[in-house]
């Protein structure tokens, strides 16, 4: 029995060696402190951690040792214990040389969730050696991720003023401040954090960033150069610079920026990753309508794995009232926000209980009177800016809406995280956005046949509901009580305007669109209509300032002089819709057409040139001239367009009333008005036809076809 016992030992020992299991040797000053981490970094979690306590006792000045044992307790889910671990590790009395492992500490206690801990740590970090920007750096960052920013600031500035070379802490203070919307003051600690490390992609890309924000963008385009000169490959630089160039009118590289932004876009679509490229700025180049349904899917698909909410099969049918709710970060003084107040106002309370989500903060300066309009005649006005996608969704459920008016889609503050969870069981995209957001979660988007024809609606994810003859709410008539005066007659409501450039004897085409709208094919067609006819101008926005320069300079080589240009500002509202009253014809952006602004002219009396491409935000104009019964003004191809334009301006003389622009404004400013014509600016029938529509979608629910409402 003995000798069976001792041959079984033999055996296992024979097997042990086999697999090459030999005995160790403590870890510590025995094996030294290289050895002693080599031999930690072949051993499991528990005997890797006790390997390092015994180097830790014999080592207790290493922060090698220290990091290593942090990192391992960390990446195994145990960071409180190496929290304990590390802080038993602390001398007595710690001193500057132990600010690392204090700032491990706190890395530590922030992993395993005890913030009061963690920021006690950084601080103490700080105390132990004031002098280290790298100490003051890890306090802001905790403070900035942790959404505490009035803290996060002073910490990085103290940084670079203990060391101005520090580029991190420059880096770091300028997104503070621009993440806070205080753009001015971030662009010069941005400006030199990538200055002081030029190679760092990240500083080049936020400088860029905020020169974009501020809407300089000559500069943004070259900011972005210089990231693409450090990452020929970088898709936002790309995509940004090519959407900048054209804010800019800067068309020098035009066809290349274009041909770079549609193969990220193919490569991204090919990769399935959501485009670098916005989905709003898409609507500004070239894009098939295909692609832009595909670019909206992609960024619709990081919500995919959100769990929609579930609501009750019945509810509010019938005869109650129905419960719309209003999604926008633009109750304010905007174009969505003036609109979007007097249609709340207008909604008759036996049919409507209307209810609004903002997602903007209040803001004394930017509000006007038309978010606290909103707030009065809404039954209930949210302030969502402070919550969550899931808390903001939950609150519209708890509302029991049971439509959801988005207004935002892809555009500048929108929420689409709020909309994937579906608060709602009908969700419609109105106004605001006009594409689609290619998502499941928005049910109906409200447009016309104009605007979106029968045969491009595979290319929209949403149904489509129909207000005909025109989708489009115009509350001119109220916000705008000074158009109602105005003449029919060009003769005498033309003014002389001498500080502009326009007097009695031009004939004053004029296009009061954003700039970025301004493609080269469409400035070429201008030009050869100013040179077709001599006495005319071209009256633009002058801003950007940049647009200017370059929009005078493709003038130039095209043999039309500056001084036909006439670039004015922005005028105030009230009086807004007299100074564009002054001009003849207005030309309209075929890629992106007037929208509001073709709302200002009509009602201005000055009739709008358009030539509709595929996409919907290049059909408004269409819409709505042909809700006012002028058909006379849609063309079909460029040719005809300028072609157009040119018999208009010829057949032109000062006081002339049976030429064609003195008989085009006769005609409009009859349409206005009259009760046969004026489906655009009767916005009584048109709130009518949107409160039908809007019970028709509860009656049809989430899954229901396309809506048609005719007045």
């Amino acid at each position: 029995m003995r000798s069976r016992s001792a041959a079984i030992l033999l055996l296992l020992l024979a097997l042990l060696q086999t697999r090459g299991v030999q005995p160790q040797q403590s870890c510590g000053k025995s094996l030294g402190l290289q050895k002693s981490l080599q031999q930690a970094e072949g051993l499991g979690v528990d005997e890797a951690a006790e390997c390092l306590r015994q180097t830790i006792a014999a080592f207790p000045d290493s922060h090698e040792v220290h990091g290593q044992l942090f990192q391992l307790l960390r990446s195994a889910g145990r960071s409180q214990e190496a929290a304990e671990e590390l802080t038993r590790a602390l001398p007595p009395s710690p001193k500057p040389n132990t600010a690392n492992l204090m700032t491990m500490i706190a890395q530590a206690w922030e992993a395993a969730g005890d913030e009061t801990k963690a920021v006690s740590a950084y601080k103490e970090a700080t105390a132990l050696a004031p002098r280290s920007e790298i100490a003051w750096y890890n306090l802001g960052y905790y403070y900035m991720t942790h959404g505490d920013y009035d803290s996060a600031v002073p910490a990085f500035l103290q940084s670079v003023e203990i060391d101005p070379k520090f580029g991190k802490g420059h880096e770091a203070a300028g997104a503070v401040y621009f993440g806070q919307g205080e753009e001015e003051t971030a662009l010069p600690y941005l400006k030199e954090a990538k200055e002081l490390m030029p190679d760092s992609v990240n500083a080049l890309l936020n400088y860029a960033n905020a020169l974009g924000k501020l809407e300089r963008a000559t500069e943004a385009v070259a900011a972005y150069q210089a990231v693409l000169d450090v990452e020929p490959d970088h898709p936002d630089a790309a995509n940004k610079l090519a959407f900048f160039a054209a804010q800019a009118c800067d068309w020098r590289d035009y066809n290349a920026n274009f041909k770079r932004v549609s193969k990220i876009l193919r490569d991204d679509l090919a990769n399935n990753r959501t485009t670098k490229l916005i989905p709003f700025n898409a609507l500004i180049f070239p894009i098939s309508l295909q692609d832009q349904l595909l670019i909206a899917k992609s960024h619709a698909a990081k919500h995919d794995g959100i769990k929609h909410f579930r609501h009750l099969r019945g509810r509010g049918r019938g005869g109650s009232q129905l419960k719309v709710g209003y999604l926008s970060a633009d109750f304010r003084d905007h174009p969505m926000g003036r609109d979007i107040s007097n249609i709340i106002i207008m909604h008759r309370r036996h049919l409507v209980h209307p209810y609004a989500y903002a997602q903007n903060p209040a803001h004394e300066k930017h509000d006007g009177v038309y978010r606290e309009r909103i707030q009065e005649y809404t039954e209930g006005f949210r302030d969502i800016n402070h919550l969550s996608d899931f808390d903001a969704a939950s609150l519209i459920q708890s509302d029991a809406i049971e439509v959801l008016v988005d207004l935002m889609g892809y555009t500048h503050g929108a929420r689409e995280g709020v909309l994937a969870y579906r608060p709602a069981p009908v969700q419609v995209a109105f106004k605001g956005y006009m594409s689609t957001t290619g998502s499941s979660y928005v049910t109906h988007l409200i447009s016309d046949t104009p605007s979106v024809p029968p045969e491009a609606t595979p290319y929209y994810s949403e149904k489509q509901v129909y207000l005909k003859p025109v989708f489009v709410a115009n509350t001119h008539p109220i916000n705008h009580e000074e158009g109602r005066s105005l003449e029919g007659n060009p003769a005498t409501k033309k003014e002389k305007l001498e500080s502009l450039g326009l007097n009695t004897t031009d004939f004053v085409y004029a296009c009061f669109n954003s700039l970025y709208k301004v493609s080269p094919s469409i400035f070429d067609s201008w030009m050869q209509i100013l040179q077709a006819v001599p006495s005319s101008v071209l009256w633009l926005l002058e801003e950007p300032v940049e647009a200017k320069v370059n929009l005078c300079r493709h003038a130039e080589r095209q043999g039309v002089n500056c001084s036909r240009l006439i670039f004015t500002p922005k005028v105030e509202l009230w009086r807004h819709i007299i100074s564009k009253s002054r001009a003849d014809l207005f030309l309209d952006t075929p890629l992106y057409n007037a929208h509001t602004t073709a709302a200002d002219s009509l009602w201005a009396t000055v009739p709008i040139l358009t030539l509709p491409r595929e996409k919907m935000a290049s059909r408004v104009a269409t819409s709505l001239v042909l809700s006012l019964g002028m058909p006379e003004l849609v063309t079909r191809t460029m040719q005809e367009y300028t072609q157009l334009a040119i018999l208009i301006g010829k057949a032109h003389w000062p006081g002339c009333r049976k030429c064609p622009s003195a008989q085009l404004r006769k005609k409009l400013h009859k349409r206005r008005l009259d009760e046969k014509h004026n489906h655009m600016f009767d916005i009584d029938r048109w709130q009518e036809s949107y409160e039908t529509s809007l019970k028709l979608l509860r009656e049809v629910g989430k899954n229901g076809g396309h809506v048609v409402v005719t007045r």
